[in-house]
């Protein structure tokens, strides 16, 4: 796995960790929101769109 995939993943799931609270959604939502972040850190690092 690259840098970039595995920032990613840990991003995602503290990002679920954090939305547990939310009993159904939660997760969902601090997971996508989570992955949104870790992206946009990855752009900023390597100047690459995906």
């Amino acid at each position: 796995m690259t840098d970039e995939g595995k920032r990613m993943a840990k991003y995602a799931a503290v990002g679920a960790v954090v939305g547990i609270p939310a009993p159904i959604i939660g997760p969902i939502i601090g997971g996508a929101i989570g992955a949104f972040l870790a992206h946009r850190k990855n752009q900023r690092l390597t100047g690459r769109s995906y």
